[in-house]
């Protein structure tokens, strides 16, 4: 008589990713999904994540997120706090804060205390690192710092930090599943025009954007059709097409009339992204496109800039770059913002018609 197997029960793991913002690094983030973290099945795993709700939507039913929480800022800490209880509730056996907040880290003591006061196992508590040193080296001595000890990519990081090789890649492709781009486009009219440039003249902080007439300059040289993405408060973009409708220049503006699942519905029609470094130039990488972006008080090696092979990150080659995350403590006297007001358009045309 042949004997019976009894195969062993194997509980799910349970994980918890935290990265609440910004638009950037919650989709840099994303490559910590490519790991190895499902383990051997996904029936033997269950991956949740904690982000802002103004950035929920890219993360809402991606295929390795079990449950998707959703924190809005504007609860203040007695939200965080009803929220850090729903958290303990669950008993997660991995922890990966792979945003390193104030938030995460009263999360943390708050599992912390809960734990000593049941006599509870804490789950494995993993942070990602931040490469303040890094930073603060490269700050001072710029681009005579050898570029090994430069910062690592935040790509890379985010991988890495859950048991990844670090070579993992961001995939945001299951946002095209919700419905096809030629749905927007035939809505306005330019479905009979299949090659487009999606492009991004405005930054959250101003010392990163080009200029509005350089963008217009740079549109008309190209001979592209570009469609003009922002929100409603990106005065720039509103700028551009004001400047396009009175050159009567076909385009196409979708600055404050789209979210984000329609941004990206729109940047996976286009043929290439065109902007400022922004977190649209990381959502169009992690939609397969390629990306032509601008750089001006920071540099690709903060760890922020384009990782696919055919994408170009320009930027002017001063000696005083970088000077920090956001523009905002350029220490020249003279020629302030020099980093984007001399990076020409006649340069950044020619490095695109070589590139492409």
């Amino acid at each position: 008589m042949a004997k019976s197997v009894i195969k062993p029960i194997i509980q799910p793991v349970k994980r918890l990713i935290l990265r609440l913002s910004s638009l950037g690094d919650v989709i840099l983030a994303t490559s910590a999904l490519e790991t190895n973290l499902l383990g051997e099945g996904q029936t033997h795993c269950q991956t949740d994540w904690v982000t802002g709700a103004e950035y929920a939507p890219l993360l809402r039913g991606h295929p390795r997120i079990t449950k998707l929480w959703e924190f809005d800022r504007r609860l203040g800490f007695w939200g965080w706090w009803e929220l850090s209880r729903l958290l303990w509730q669950k008993k997660y056996d991995e922890v990966y804060d792979l945003h390193r907040s104030l938030r995460t880290r009263l999360l943390r003591l708050y599992f912390i205390f809960w734990g000593l006061k049941e006599w509870t196992t804490l789950p494995r508590w993993k942070v990602i690192q931040k490469q303040y040193l890094r930073r603060i080296f490269y700050f001072i001595f710029k681009k005579y710092f050898p570029r090994r000890f430069r910062p690592q990519p935040m790509r890379r990081q985010f991988a890495k930090a859950v048991g990844g090789s670090g070579d993992e890649k961001t995939d945001l492709s299951h946002l095209l599943k919700i419905s096809t781009p030629v749905d927007i486009l035939k809505e306005f009219s330019i479905e009979t025009r299949p090659t487009y440039f999606c492009v991004m003249p405005s930054s959250r902080w101003s010392a990163k954007q080009w200029g509005t007439e350089k963008y217009f300059q740079a549109i008309q040289s190209l001979g592209i059709f570009p469609v003009i993405l922002g929100n409603d408060s990106d005065f720039e973009s509103h700028r551009l097409v004001e400047l396009l409708k009175y050159h009567w220049i076909p385009h196409l503006s979708g600055v404050g009339k789209w979210d984000l699942i329609q941004v990206a519905q729109v940047l996976s029609g286009s043929k290439e992204y065109f902007g400022n470094d922004t977190g649209l130039a990381h959502l169009a990488e992690a939609l397969g496109k390629k990306a032509y972006v601008l750089f001006g008080p920071t540099t690709p090696d903060l760890g922020f800039g384009p990782w696919r092979a055919e994408s170009l990150a320009m930027g002017a080659d001063l000696w005083c770059r970088p000077c920090g995350k956001d523009g905002r403590t350029c220490h020249r006297i003279f020629a302030r913002y020099a980093c984007m007001k001399e990076l020409s358009v006649d340069q950044v045309v020619g490095k695109i018609r070589q590139s492409q």
